[in-house]
């Protein structure tokens, strides 16, 4: 029987709170082209930030959609 584990680490606790664009790409760890890539990618869904930033709602779709920032996961076998 193949089982696999995910194992997860945390470098530091990521805070759900309102980010700002350049404060999520900087905590994704991904240059401002990219990040805006991605953020097209999923714009039906995400919908536009106001005020400059994405609430909880869309953080948590950005989080699940491309993962927890600073989080680092290795297959064990």
């Amino acid at each position: 029987m193949n089982t696999t584990a995910k194992i997860i680490v945390m470098e530091k606790p990521f805070e759900l709170k309102p980010y700002g664009k350049k404060e999520m790409y900087h905590l994704l760890g991904i240059s401002k082209h990219i990040f805006n890539r991605w953020m097209k990618s999923i714009q039906p869904q995400l919908g536009e930030a106001i005020g400059g930033l994405y609430n909880v709602k869309q953080v948590l779709l950005i989080i699940d959609t491309y993962g927890v920032p600073g989080q680092i996961v290795n297959q064990a076998a």
